[in-house]
């Protein structure tokens, strides 16, 4: 069977990424913070024998990615997936999942990364899956200044600077050109910093344009403007 671009674009929104021969397809399937139980690895594990080569791949951003799957097979994985409290997905023009630290075992870290990071997701990758964005939109997490996931390469990074205390940067990019992101000026609470998220998500969508990526908007519109929207 061939596909149109479009299909292959949808299937891509779903987290199915077509291979050049046209005929595979690999499988991005969401780990919550980079974290999978036995149950669920044995899922994964399970789902690469009977449907690709027997093996997966770790992606940078600590998800996963089944291979060499086929088309008529796409559905049985997802249900399979699903079945097992997992889920094919976190590509596309939307926000992704947080690419976090292992903050909440680390000694030096001054929040809870995990859970910061499960809020992000049900709140925005999963709340607000089918709101479209003009390109990708990711949120990266670091637990403290040691910045070990990178967060100035975000969109939006947040930091922990003291306990319970984050500093946010905004407008970076890791792409064929980086971009450092600038910090916004002051601390936040988790609480906070969950809203300036909110408000940077929207902010995009209504002033991105097609294809820009959120590094580009804040750069067009300007750093000073930006930030003031979004600690007003």
């Amino acid at each position: 069977m061939e596909l149109t671009d479009e299909q292959k674009k949808a299937l891509k929104g779903r987290g199915y990424i077509v291979y050049k021969d046209g005929i595979h397809f690999s499988c991005r399937v969401l780990i919550q913070g980079g974290s999978m139980n036995a149950q669920e690895a044995r899922k994964i594990t399970e789902v690469s024998e009977n449907y690709g080569r027997g093996y997966f791949t770790l992606t940078q951003r600590l998800n996963v990615e089944i291979p060499w799957i086929k088309y008529q097979d796409l559905e049985t994985v997802a249900r399979e997936l699903k079945e097992a409290g997992l889920s094919a997905g976190s590509t596309g023009m939307r926000v992704r999942p947080a690419l976090t630290c292992k903050g909440d075992v680390c000694q030096v870290s001054f929040f809870d990364t995990a859970e910061v990071t499960k809020q992000i997701n049900e709140k925005f990758y999963t709340g607000k899956y089918d709101i479209a964005l003009p390109n990708k939109f990711r949120v990266t997490i670091s637990g403290c200044r040691n910045g070990c996931s990178k967060p100035q390469l975000g969109c939006i990074g947040l930091q922990g600077r003291k306990q319970g205390q984050i500093a946010i940067t905004i407008g970076g990019m890791f792409s064929q050109k980086q971009h450092v992101g600038r910090e916004l000026p002051g601390l936040y609470s988790i609480s906070e910093a969950l809203n300036i998220v909110d408000k940077a998500m929207e902010f995009y969508r209504e002033n991105g344009l097609k294809g820009e990526r959120f590094a580009k908007t804040v750069e067009r519109i300007g750093f000073e403007t930006v930030a003031s929207f979004l600690t007003v």
